[in-house]
C-alpha cells in the first residue's frame, strides 16, 4: 500500500515520519514478544536420532473412561513405553495442555509436539533401550485426531468408551467436590458433563466409522481383558510380553487387578441425579446404542444403564 506524505509543511512531514518510526518499532517489539511466547509454548528441542521410529498407539477416549487402566496393562510388556506417567503426552508440551486444549480450532504446532515427544523418547532410549510402541491417550487428542494422525504417520488407533453414568459420576466426584456444593449445583454439573459425554462419544463414533480402529468399551475390557488385549496385539504385533494379571495403579487407588468400578461409582449418584442424566442423554440414543449403552437410567448397569438407586 502506498503511503502519501502530507505536503502542507516540512514540520508536519517530520512529525509523520517520527510517528511511523514509533509504530514500526512497536510492531517489531510486538512480533518479537509473540515469537518469544510461541517459543515458550511450542519448544523445539534438539535430540539425537532414535535407533528406530516407534509405532504410536493412540487411545482415543473421553476423560474418566478408565483408559489409564488400559494404558497401564498395554504397557506391562517389554517393548512399549509411555511419554508421561499418565500416558498423556499433552502435559509435556506447554502449548498443548492450556485451558483451551478442548477447543477444536486451537492452534497446534505439530513440529513442536513431535520434537518434544521424540526428545522424551530419545531420553527413554538412553535409559532403558529402544521401545517399539508409544502408548498415548491424552483425551483432547480425539478433538484433533485427523491432524494428529497425519503428524505421526506410524500409528495405530484404539477407540475406548465407558458407561456415561459412570463417567459423569467419576467427573463429579473427582473434579467438583460434590459434598461442598448444593443439590442444584450438583444437578447442573451432571447435566453439563452428560452433554459433553454425548458430544464426545458422537465424535468417537465418527472416528470409528472413519479410521476403522480397534474399538471396545471399558466394560468389555474389564470383563475379558485377555481377549481385548489380543484384539489390540492383532493390530500392533510389536506389543509383546503383556501381563493382564499384574496389579496396576490408577490415580490414587491402591495397586489392584482389573476391576469394573461402575457399580461403585454410579452408586454415589442419587435417584434424582441418575434420572437427570438420563433426560439429558435421551436425544443421543443412537450414539448410546452404537457403544452398547442406553439413556434409560433404570436399566441394569450391565445393559448400559445406571440401575436403580
Amino acid at each position: 500500500m502506498e503511503i502519501r506524505l502530507p505536503c502542507n509543511s516540512a514540520a508536519a512531514n517530520i512529525r509523520f515520519l517520527f510517528l511511523m518510526r514509533i509504530i514500526q518499532k512497536a510492531r517489531r517489539r510486538f512480533v518479537e514478544k509473540m515469537q518469544a511466547l510461541m517459543a515458550d509454548d511450542w519448544p523445539k528441542p534438539q535430540y539425537p536420532p532414535l535407533l528406530e521410529d516407534p509405532v504410536f498407539l493412540f487411545i482415543l477416549t473421553p476423560p474418566h473412561s478408565g483408559s489409564t487402566a488400559l494404558a497401564q496393562v498395554l504397557n506391562s510388556g517389554f517393548t512399549s513405553t509411555l511419554l508421561e506417567e499418565r500416558a498423556e503426552g499433552q502435559w509435556l508440551v506447554p502449548g498443548l495442555c492450556q485451558k483451551d486444549r478442548w477447543n477444536p480450532n486451537k492452534y497446534v504446532d505439530w513440529e513442536s509436539v513431535r520434537a518434544v515427544w521424540f526428545s522424551r523418547l530419545s531420553f527413554i532410549e538412553r535409559l532403558v533401550g529402544s521401545r517399539n510402541v508409544v502408548i498415548e491417550k491424552s483425551p483432547p487428542n480425539m478433538i484433533r485426531a485427523e491432524t494428529l494422525l497425519r503428524a505421526f504417520p506410524r500409528h495405530k488407533v484404539v477407540v475406548f468408551n465407558r458407561n456415561p453414568y459412570a463417567c459423569c459420576a467419576s467427573i463429579l466426584y473427582r473434579k467438583h467436590k460434590p459434598v461442598e456444593i448444593s443439590r442444584d449445583k450438583r444437578l447442573e454439573t451432571l447435566k453439563t458433563v452428560a452433554v459433553l459425554w454425548a458430544l464426545r462419544s458422537d465424535l468417537l463414533k465418527t472416528h470409528v466409522e472413519t479410521f476403522s480402529p480397534v474399538s471396545f468399551t471399558y466394560e468389555a475390557f474389564c470383563k475379558d481383558p485377555d481377549n481385548k488385549v489380543q484384539e489390540v496385539i492383532a493390530q500392533v504385533p510389536e506389543l509383546r510380553g503383556i501381563d493382564t494379571k499384574r496389579k496396576i495403579r490408577v490415580k490414587d487407588y491402591k495397586p489392584q487387578g482389573i476391576f469394573n468400578q461402575n457399580e461403585r461409582q454410579i452408586g454415589n449418584l442419587s435417584h434424582e441425579e441418575r434420572k437427570s442424566i438420563g433426560e439429558v442423554l435421551r436425544p443421543y440414543e443412537a450414539v448410546l446404542r452404537f457403544f452398547g449403552y442406553t439413556s434409560d437410567w433404570q436399566k441394569n448397569i450391565e445393559q448400559g444403564g445406571a440401575g436403580t438407586a
